[in-house]
């Protein structure tokens, strides 16, 4: 199983992104894709954010992205490890969301995690295979 990151959907469904093929070849590549529903949202705000994606576009373009890929929400549980474990692992800030995107992976048996952020993750996964497309 095989856990998306943010800016892998975000270079997926949008066409202008330079890394645009290697991010949408993640969805198609992968056996069983996942992600959590924080990621989604993450998604939302780079698209509206960062790239200026109109609103309207930005929600088809995200909650497209429940076609392709499964999508769960993180649970309480969840929060209580990444929290509880931040400060042995170093987490501070907001570390603590890639800390929850983890943990999440953890508990869904994930094998790897794709990133365009690896540094991100080899701290709070080191026992998790972290690939960049």
């Amino acid at each position: 199983m095989t856990f998306l990151d943010t800016g892998i959907m975000v270079g997926a469904v949008l066409q202008a992104h330079p890394e645009h093929k290697a991010c949408l070849s993640a969805l198609v590549d992968f056996e069983r894709p996942f992600t959590n529903a924080h990621a989604l949202a993450e998604t939302f705000a780079t698209l509206t954010g960062f790239y200026k994606v109109p609103t309207e576009a930005a929600s088809e373009l995200t909650l497209g992205l429940r076609d392709s890929i499964e999508v769960e929400a993180l649970s309480l549980a969840d929060y209580e490890t990444s929290i509880g474990e931040a400060r042995s692992r170093g987490v501070m800030g907001g570390g603590i969301y890639d800390s929850l995107h983890a943990t999440f992976a953890r508990r869904k048996k994930a094998v790897r995690i794709i990133t365009r952020n690896p540094s991100h993750f080899q701290h709070v996964a080191p026992d998790i295979e972290i690939l960049t497309p």
